[in-house]
């Protein structure tokens, strides 16, 4: 063999291990389990936020102007600046969350939605302000907190062609797209298959169970993480890979009031180990170590947190158990 045939085939082979490398580490990353934490400013200072239990953080939120389609400016664009400093200083990633159940009057108003997505001009225009956005902050892509589209109206499939080109707009700059989406009953249905095979995950709200349903009062229980899941993936066929488990670190008294945060219970006396006291509905370290080894044992793509400056940062810390418990 002439020395010119030696190089090119030592040329190739070195191709070939470093393509079965490259390959490697993005099965890898496509496997990785996720640990996707929001954030609201005030909550918690960015700097704090412990990035070794965090895979992905949302800051919330961005709301739609009352026209639907931009988006109205960050009170405080300072936050989210230092956000993504910290965040990206420990290869984390930072979406922005656009929407949430905090609009209008009372909360649950989404009818700035419902006007931007009924008109093909609004829904541009609603992705050039988020991709805007994105741009402007560095992010690295958006968490859609529409709280909810309806099955029996023109707004479930408004929502797939929203859905779709955001997503194209995002993934053509290597972003991605998730959503937040309801634990499960009626308002699900709203949110087509074809919407969340365009996303690359799905947030499930596992929590606020005391707001109806099969299983009440008790806000997040394990069954209702159970609940969640089948209905999404059993039901809905949404791919486990996608699925995205939610867990609270705050209480609730009864229906629909919201108790002490986690870090304000075990701070009057709560167990960190128990999920009621005084009244209040919550998860301790046990409950939120057996939802996370359940997301584990389905394949899901890993937990999601309602809110990470909620936690405790001694071994009451609920991420320190959520961290033990996907090992």
């Amino acid at each position: 063999m002439t020395p010119s045939k030696i190089f090119i085939g030592l040329l190739l082979l070195t191709l070939a291990i470093g393509c079965k490398s490259v390959q490697k580490t993005t099965s890898a990353a496509q496997n990785e389990f996720k640990v996707v934490g929001y954030y609201t400013p005030g909550s918690a200072e960015p700097e704090s936020l412990p990035l070794n239990y965090l895979t992905h953080i949302n800051y919330s939120f961005s709301i739609p102007a009352p026209s639907g389609d931009t988006l109205m400016p960050l009170r405080d664009d300072s936050i989210l600046k230092r956000l993504v400093k910290h965040a990206h200083s420990g290869n984390r990633e930072v979406f922005i969350s656009i929407g949430g159940w905090g609009i209008g009057d009372g909360g649950g108003d989404d009818s700035r939605f419902h006007r931007m997505a009924e008109r093909a001009e609004g829904r541009h225009t609603f992705v050039r302000s988020a991709m805007a956005l994105v741009r402007k902050y560095d992010l690295d892509g958006v968490d859609l907190d529409w709280e909810y589209p309806d099955e029996d109206s023109p707004s479930a499939d408004q929502y797939v062609l929203l859905v779709r080109e955001l997503a194209d707009s995002l993934h053509a700059l290597n972003k991605k797209l998730t959503a937040a989406v309801v634990a499960s009953g009626k308002k699900g249905y709203g949110t087509k298959k074809e919407a969340l095979d365009a996303m690359d995950w799905v947030n499930l709200m596992a929590y606020d169970g005391d707001y109806g349903g099969d299983i009440v009062k008790a806000h997040s229980p394990y069954a209702y993480a159970v609940q969640s899941i089948d209905y999404w993936v059993k039901g809905r066929g949404l791919a486990p890979s996608k699925a995205i488990i939610g867990l609270p670190f705050y209480s609730k008294k009864g229906f629909g009031q919201f108790g002490p945060t986690y870090k304000q219970l075990i701070a009057d006396g709560a167990s960190a180990y128990d999920d009621y006291w005084k009244g209040a509905f919550y998860n301790g370290i046990n409950t939120i170590e057996a939802k996370t080894r359940l997301a584990r044992q389905l394949g899901l793509g890993g937990v999601m947190i309602w809110e990470i400056g909620l936690d405790t940062s001694d071994d009451t810390s609920l991420l320190k158990a959520i961290d033990r418990a996907k090992r």
